[in-house]
């Protein structure tokens, strides 16, 4: 009788699971400081008086008071996710669909069963206070826009292009800042950041777009547009979330969507004109930067990396 011989593993499969393990360790990774401690933030809504730290453990931070950082958490599984992919792709082929596959699958998981959770406390389905299902609809909604742009951070940040990675890269500085944050809060608690995070979060996007547009270069011309896009975002993301995040927070609306969107856009010109200054940090350091790395390689062999040049 013979034996069957051992058959190796479809280059193809391992070159999907690779991707498929990146995707899901990603969007792990982007969850993880809030789902480390985990508890659903208080509801305005809830059906029955509860305790700060009795509320259930959710994946997820749903709130309207948390609307940034939930949006960050999201956001950012899929940027992990797409830049692990483009390291990996730089020493071997590897499918792109297979990493965002995994980070749906991991914010699935995360939505369902948190959304499950806050219908529960919230009584939906049982009668009760109407706006309660606004408040579910409108937190799901945007829940969802934050998974649908974190595939897109799963495609952009994975490109060879070297201007489509660093531009991913870019647009996700502000969100990364959040998620800093958040480690932050689960490490060290209130006292620490309350008096010392935000001036340090101020300046950590700033880093991520000079580090970015180091990494771009402006050659060929056309990554100039990368540049300006980027330093764009820096300024008009931060004025975007505090605008909105102060909309949203205003109790003393009482769910009146209209007037918040109103509040939102009056504030939104009043931080622009307060947050210019990380705008001129990153450029500084983008551009010395750029001088550097040019210096250097202009005084070495040119090495071939398969990157595209855009």
């Amino acid at each position: 009788m013979t034996e069957s011989p051992v058959v190796a593993a479809d280059p193809i499969e391992r070159s999907r699971a690779l991707p498929l393990f990146l995707g899901i360790g990603g969007a792990v990774l982007g969850l993880l400081p809030w789902a480390i401690a985990g508890t659903l933030p208080l509801q305005n809504l809830w059906a029955s008086p509860t305790m700060p730290e009795d509320m259930p453990f959710v994946l997820l931070p749903l709130s309207q008071y948390q609307a940034t950082l939930l949006f960050s958490l999201v956001l950012l599984g899929g940027v992990f996710a797409g830049i692990a992919v483009h390291v990996v792709a730089r020493r071997r082929d590897v499918a792109v669909w297979p990493a965002a596959l995994g980070v749906a699958v991991v914010h699935l998981v995360a939505i369902m069963q948190s959304f499950g959770v806050l219908a529960g406390g919230l009584g939906l389905g049982r009668g009760g206070d109407s706006r309660a299902m606004l408040y579910f609809a409108g937190i799901l909604g945007g829940v969802i826009v934050a998974a649908l742009l974190a595939q897109l951070g799963v495609w952009m940040t994975s490109r060879r292009s070297i201007g489509v990675a660093a531009l991913g890269v870019a647009l996700a500085a502000v969100p990364f800042g959040s998620w800093v944050g958040r480690w932050f809060l689960a490490f060290t608690g209130e006292v620490f950041p309350l008096v010392f995070l935000p001036e340090l979060l101020r300046w950590i996007p700033a880093i991520v777009v000079g580090a970015a547009l180091v990494w771009c270069g402006v050659r060929p011309a056309p990554r100039i547009v990368v540049w300006v896009v980027a330093l764009l975002s820096l300024w008009l993301v931060p004025a975007l979330f505090t605008a909105i995040q102060y909309g949203l927070g205003m109790r003393v609306l009482d769910g009146d969507v209209a007037e918040m969107a109103r509040v939102s856009v009056q504030l939104f010109p009043m931080v622009l004109a307060e947050v210019w200054l990380p705008v001129v940090v990153a450029l500084v350091i983008a551009v010395v930067g750029t001088v550097v790395r040019m210096v250097v390689e202009r005084d070495r062999p040119r090495e071939v990396t398969g990157e595209r040049v855009l």
